[in-house]
């Protein structure tokens, strides 16, 4: 019996040891929680100091000395509770802060964000003052609005020549992405590094001139004097197939001469050029080298000239501007398939409309489509219209925005990746820096901002995505 009441005392001895809530010399664990949360995505610019302060902090027993680590990419960079600095390198950082006491730690995680200064926004070619210059607007920073001649400011000792002729960026998912210009005067075609806009190298060209440059999925599609020429900027190699299928030595149409005016169409990995041959009056894609002859019913369509080419709201749709030869200007609706016929893939045209466009329009007059909706957007002078392409002709008799002041010429207009927004660019009438931007909201055509003398006389706008591989969350 004694022992079974020993046993017990010494139970109840161990339970009340487990539920000790006694202060032994007033110095009980005190567990640490965070008041208030770090947000999980920081920006900062390169080589600028930038400050974030620990979040105030909660101890369960009583309040002890803390102590602070901060890590960016696993390497300590402070042991202050207010984190002040400044990172030498762009990207996106793991980061982690280490609060601690006595009695234990606690650990949050985010990201830091460190954009290049031409990570993405929007680009301006210009000419100034006998001068190409770049004019760059980064949305990380858009309060700062745009920086410009960034060509010049990154690239001391090498000059463009005096005429500004193309710029396209080619971002990309796998591989290297790059920018890539085009000057006369003298002539030079270069490839920039995509981050920083420094000069790479001067691509040796084959041709004599470049007349418009287009850039799909990491791919050049170059138009010069009539001819077409293809650049893989992976492999950094000119190849022209589709040229040699047309005018080559085993080609058809030997004098065939293609409007500068051209579109990419199709799905990825089955991208084609489609082109408008002058001399024959025939549509070519790139896909089979086959004539296509414009066609209303049954009645071809003769060409004088083609405005431009745009894609509609699937990557098979293609819009058709372009004036006949009775000087009736025609907006041309086209799907082109791949279909199997007799067990055979082929490629099929198909014309769904043909109608009289807006006589207004003319060789200034530039285009944008929304892939949203079955909408154009055309210019005449600084006022835009919206055209409706599946309403059998019924263009608008009035102006959707009024873009500038009187006397401005709207030179290019995109829309932003979810169609939201509508940029537009301008060249003043007058003015030292005459090139001027201006931001649309696509659903109240309100102006949500504008830019006025950022640019000289503007060759091209281009909006420069940030790189999918460079940056992913």
């Amino acid at each position: 019996m004694k022992q079974l009441i020993s046993i017990v005392v010494v139970l109840f001895s161990l339970i009340g040891c487990l539920d000790d809530q006694t202060k032994m010399g007033e110095n009980a664990i005190s567990y640490l929680s965070f008041k208030m949360e770090l947000d999980t995505l920081y920006y900062a610019e390169r080589n600028v100091e930038f400050m974030i302060e620990a979040p105030e902090m909660k101890q369960e027993s009583q309040d002890k000395a803390l102590s602070y680590e901060w890590q960016i990419n696993y390497e300590v960079v402070s042991t202050e509770r207010v984190l002040t600095y400044a990172y030498d390198s762009c990207g996106l950082f793991p980061c982690r802060l280490k609060v601690y006491n006595e009695d234990g730690a606690i650990f949050k995680e985010f990201k830091l964000r460190v954009p290049n200064p031409y990570d993405e926004g929007l680009l301006l070619f210009s000419k100034y003052d006998g001068h190409s210059i770049i004019s760059f607007r980064n949305d990380n920073w858009p309060e700062r609005g745009f920086e410009k001649d960034v060509y010049a400011l990154n690239n001391a000792g090498i000059p463009l020549g005096t005429e500004p002729v193309a710029i396209v960026c080619s971002p990309t998912e796998y591989y290297t992405p790059y920018i890539y210009l085009v000057t006369e005067n003298p002539f030079r075609f270069l490839k920039l590094d995509y981050y920083t806009m420094q000069v790479l190298e001067e691509i040796a060209y084959p041709e004599e001139g470049v007349d418009r440059i287009l850039e799909k999925d990491h791919n050049l599609y170059i138009m010069t004097d009539g001819k077409t020429l293809y650049y893989d900027c992976h492999n950094a190699y000119f190849r022209n197939n589709f040229q040699q299928g047309l005018t080559g030595k085993y080609g058809s149409f030997p004098d065939a001469e293609l409007s500068d005016r051209v579109v990419v169409y199709g799905e990825k990995y089955h991208r084609y050029l489609l082109a408008f041959d002058m001399k024959n009056q025939v549509l070519f894609s790139a896909n089979d080298v086959l004539p296509h002859p414009i066609k209303d019913g049954d009645e071809v369509v003769e060409v004088d000239r083609i405005y431009g080419m745009l894609l509609g709201v699937s990557e098979e749709d293609i819009l058709i501007l372009l004036e006949d030869k009775n000087g009736q200007n025609q907006v041309v609706y086209l799907n082109i398939s791949e279909q199997y016929v007799n067990w055979s893939k082929v490629t099929v045209f198909e014309f769904k409309s043909v109608y009289p466009a807006a006589a207004e329009i003319n060789g200034q007059s530039v285009f944008a489509s929304s892939t949203k909706e079955n909408i154009l957007y055309y210019s005449v002078g600084n006022e835009i219209y919206r055209y409706n392409y599946l309403s059998a002709g019924n263009f608008p008799t009035q102006s959707d925005y009024t873009v500038g002041v009187s006397g401005s010429l709207i030179k290019k207009m995109i829309l932003n990746e979810d169609k939201s927004e509508l940029y537009v660019a301008v060249d003043a009438p007058n003015g030292e820096y005459r090139g001027a931007v201006y931001c649309y909201d696509v659903e109240t055509k309100g102006l949500k901002w504008k830019e006025e003398g950022v640019a000289g006389e503007i060759v091209e706008m281009l909006y420069k995505p940030r790189n999918r591989s460079y940056n992913e969350n």
